[in-house]
């Protein structure tokens, strides 16, 4: 294990990371433009925002209804849009890391198999995630960095138990928290960065005389684009990390 801590070199895993993104582009562009930027799209189109969190104690019991009455227009789309984004983001992974070498089609029959897996994996990273983000935001992402191997363990060990994959993220980048919460500060909020120029103009338009549905229609693609985009990057560098820690297993 020790090795492996010196070993560990974020520069060269974001270095191996570009290079998947430029060798295999075209696979990359096909497989991620339907199973992620699809969905990103129709999130950005059809469904709203959620209602922010409120500034003070006295807005609480408004913003609860308003996150009641979001819900219950947008709870269904949005989770099956988030299992459809799930089942890419493992396709992707198959892709790199079946020994097997699968071809698309494989990669996502494959990703179908392992789906209510990974769907289970991902509710369970959720809560401690969105509770460190929510109590300090530094906790969130220190624990996101912490669990970046968790899907690719369960991808690349198919044998492997859901909690079994939470666990050994945790023992695989021991030593390496503080690190791996900066690299999380990428997969976390580079769509979110991508996309805000495009947020923002909307946000700007909205109610003026250019702010017609062809222009919000463009302005929600790039934004979609953006967080595709932010989705990719975490995904290949994921890879990357898994490659670099994992060997000797």
């Amino acid at each position: 294990m020790k090795q492996a801590l010196a070993r560990l070199d974020i520069a060269a895993v974001l270095r191996d990371a570009w290079a998947m993104a430029k060798r295999d582009r075209d696979v990359l562009i096909g497989v991620c433009g339907l199973l992620l930027l699809v969905p990103q799209i129709a999130l950005a189109m059809f469904v709203a925002r959620p209602p922010a969190l409120p500034s003070n104690a006295e807005e609480t019991s408004a913003w609860l209804a308003a996150v009641q009455a979001w819900s219950q227009v947008y709870s269904l789309p949005v989770i099956a849009l988030s299992i459809i984004l799930l089942f890419g983001s493992a396709t992707v992974l198959f892709l790199y890391l079946d020994r097997d070498r699968p071809t698309a089609q494989g990669a996502l029959l494959q990703a179908l198999a392992l789906l209510p897996r990974v769907v289970l994996l991902s509710l369970l990273m959720s809560f401690p995630v969105s509770l460190g983000t929510l109590l300090l935001f530094l906790p969130g992402l220190y624990l996101q960095g912490r669990l970046l191997l968790a899907l690719p363990l369960l991808i690349g060990k198919p044998s492997m138990g859901v909690i079994a994959a939470f666990t050994q993220s945790f023992r695989l980048t021991r030593g390496h928290g503080l690190i791996l919460m900066g690299l999380a500060c990428i997969t976390v909020l580079m769509g979110d960065i991508l996309a805000l120029p495009f947020r923002s103009i909307g946000a700007a338009l909205a109610g003026a005389p250019l702010a017609n549905p062809v222009v919000a229609a463009i302005l929600q693609v790039g934004a979609a684009a953006g967080v595709t985009i932010g989705m990719v990057t975490t995904l290949l560098i994921q890879v990357a990390l898994y490659r670099r820690l994992n060997k000797g297993m």
